[in-house]
């Protein structure tokens, strides 16, 4: 076990909702006055506007008077500063709050004044104000609140059709506005919609600290861009700052959230999950939308801090939320099927996982269409458990096509084309196929330089991928350089104790391990223990790993004493965190039983060794290679216990795998 697995994943960041007017989360309305939402519909003329319908989500309705007043009763669960969205019905859009996203007043006695338009109204797109504010609504969605990237030019598409206008127009006001823009915030918006994030970074971080009404989405604007650059700490920081001047706002919370959990500060991230999916229950009911992306939240803190078996529930209850809500066969639906299949896949489960992979790939080839980003993403999760599962050939395919269809989609420098590259690299160097692997590991090398510069910790990514590559080929002169590179650059950019650090010490000690450079791998081994062990908690998986390759060079050094608790704690953990039926169990306990038959105690290497094979022929099939190295271990101690004719009979099973093994990679 001398790597971390790795699992093909979709960046998550919830989706900014955007309001208007100046917030206050202070319960300050008095007990006596009566709980209600009351305020003017009027049309963007300045026209009171009679018998409209006026619903409040989850809360219930009103008709406006002669008047254009409406009152809707509030029930005792929503409180000041809750979240509300307000609806007309018929052929009116709410423009004033912006889409009808607000907040419960300070008073009840405060009435709102909504602003409504007709659809297809071409005052509308004639507005700098409105068309800033599609401009922006548009940025939010680029990622879906939970899951897959939305096509900006399909996004453009969709809101268009709620405004009542054609693509076109909506698009040709966008340009109109644009050309006049001079202030920072508006040229950062248009630089995020155009996914120019350094650009949009700089623009809007010159806008994020202009005090006025828009400051939370200034703020919420600047860190989304910040994220989709990499700058996690940065991020980390301007999500800060928004809380301080809405502290219960949970758009900031969830995104805060995630910041949190990419630092490795779990703790605080579930405390603020945990809060945001009190505020949506509060506000929305336990069946919203706005509920299922904050479960999905929670859960993806479980499944950072190993903890799969808790993540598991959140991922259900947020994906029998998104089929109810958006139907069975929506985007949003093949979303949370691919996070509960990658949470899966995680687990070791990837029978489990494969339908919700192939369910997830239906959707996202019907509608968004086979040739979109979302298929994309959905087929190169469904080549990551293939891959898992030894399904080479199967996966390779999958993954040339969505390498060709991101190509295509994106262009052939674009940073989710250096991912691919990686993901079939990676797919070739376990196959033994390093002459292909190699060039996509250079290009993909390139593209993260290009696109990030050669300080990035996207780039130490590339460089650790590169040099694992080189290791296994024993090219140790070639990869140490690698390795360094990626430290030095790690250490600067995400500092000493990061937990991402440790991944590339162990890469190093693994090198100088080959090596036989014994007590320089020591060291490292021991120092990304110690680094894994603080950040993630002494019972985290990554934890495992490094005690199992420390275990596994003490057994090089003939240190079995030394070895055995390692190994042992090891188990453990991955028995506790992955289940005791985790292909990574297998691992441990092939690496104990051989252990045990180098001592002579081959009745204690037996039932590990036949424990190793049950689990592995379970979870990746009868003909996986790792099957086969099972089999050698169990046949190894079987010879030892004097039971040759079974020994031999696994043996020969061993050497029909890796025989069919063999002859299904083609030629280099």
């Amino acid at each position: 076990m001398r790597s971390d697995p790795r699992f093909a994943t979709i960046a998550v960041i919830v989706s900014i909702v955007l309001v208007l007017g100046p917030i206050s989360f202070a319960q300050t309305a008095a007990d006596s006055e009566p709980r209600a939402i009351s305020g003017i519909v009027e049309t963007i003329d300045g026209e009171r506007l009679p018998g409209a319908t006026v619903r409040l989500t989850n809360v219930g309705s009103a008709v406006t008077s002669e008047s254009g007043e409406f009152a809707i009763p509030l029930p005792p669960q929503l409180r000041i500063g809750d979240l509300i969205e307000l609806a007309l019905d018929g052929e009116w859009i709410v423009v004033h709050p912006w889409e009808g996203q607000g907040f419960v007043p300070p008073s009840f006695s405060e009435r709102i004044h909504v602003r409504v338009a007709r659809k297809g109204d071409p005052r509308l797109l004639a507005d700098p104000k409105l068309v800033r504010r599609i401009i922006a609504s548009l940025t939010s969605q680029l990622d879906a609140e939970i899951g897959f990237s939305m096509d900006p030019d399909r996004g453009l598409a969709e809101k268009a059709r709620l405004l009542g206008f054609s693509t076109d127009l909506v698009s040709s006001a966008i340009e109109e506005w644009y050309k006049k823009v001079q202030a920072p915030y508006d040229k950062g918006l248009m630089a995020l919609y155009a996914r120019r994030y350094s650009e949009a970074s700089e623009y809007l971080q010159q806008a994020a600290n202009v005090s006025d009404d828009e400051r939370i989405e200034r703020y919420l604007s600047l860190a989304y861009a910040q994220y989709q650059l990499g700058r996690y700490s940065e991020a980390l920081i301007t999500l800060t700052a928004a809380r301080d001047v809405q502290p219960d706002n949970p758009q900031v919370l969830d995104c805060l959230g995630l910041m949190l959990q990419i630092e490795s500060r779990y703790g605080e991230a579930k405390q603020l999950h945990q809060l945001a999916l009190v505020i949506y229950e509060r506000a929305f009911g336990s069946g919203s939308m706005h509920v299922a992306a904050a479960l999905n939240g929670i859960a993806g803190v479980h499944r950072r801090e190993g903890s799969y078996a808790e993540a598991e529930p959140f991922c259900r209850r947020a994906l029998e939320i998104t089929e109810k809500d958006t139907g069975p066969d929506s985007l949003e639906t093949a979303t949370l099927l691919n996070n509960l299949s990658l949470l899966y896949d995680s687990e070791g489960k990837y029978s489990d996982a494969e339908p919700l992979h192939l369910r997830a790939v239906a959707i996202a080839e019907k509608v968004p269409g086979p040739e979109s980003s979302e298929a994309a993403i959905a087929l190169n999760n469904l080549a990551s458990n293939y891959k898992y599962q030894g399904r080479y050939s199967e996966a390779e395919s999958l993954y040339q096509q969505v390498l060709t269809l991101q190509e295509k989609l994106l262009g052939p420098e674009h940073p989710d084309v250096g991912v691919t590259l990686n993901n079939l690299a990676d797919l070739y160097d376990i196959q033994g196929r390093y002459r292909l692997g190699e060039p996509l590991h250079k290009r993909a090398l390139a593209i993260a330089e290009k696109t990030f510069g050669r300080a990035d910790p996207n780039v130490a990514t590339c460089l650790n991928a590169l040099a694992g590559s080189y290791d296994q080929q024993g090219r140790y002169a070639e990869a140490e350089p690698l390795e360094r590179r990626a430290i030095e650059i790690a250490e600067t950019a995400l500092g000493p104790a990061d937990h991402r650090m440790a991944t590339y010490l162990n890469t190093l000690a693994v090198i100088y391990d080959d090596e036989n450079r014994y007590a320089e791998a020591e060291a490292l081994y021991k120092r990304a223990e110690a680094i894994d062990e603080k950040a993630l908690g002494p019972e985290h998986p990554n934890v495992a790993n490094r005690l199992d390759n420390l275990a596994r060079l003490y057994y090089s050094e003939k240190k079995y004493g030394d070895a055995e608790p390692l190994y042992k704690r090891a188990l453990a953990i991955n028995e506790k965190a992955l289940g005791p039926e985790h292909p990574t169990v297998a691992l441990v306990l092939h690496n104990l039983a051989v252990l045990y038959t180098s001592e002579g105690r081959n009745a204690e290497a037996e039932p590990l060794c036949e424990r190793a094979v049950a689990i592995d022929i379970k979870a990746l099939g009868p003909d996986h290679p790792r099957v086969a190295g099972d089999l050698t271990a169990l046949a190894a101690a079987l010879r030892g216990l004097g039971r040759n004719d079974e020994a031999e009979v696994d043996a020969q099973r061993a050497a029909a795998i890796r025989s069919k093994a063999a002859n299904e990679i083609p030629a280099k």
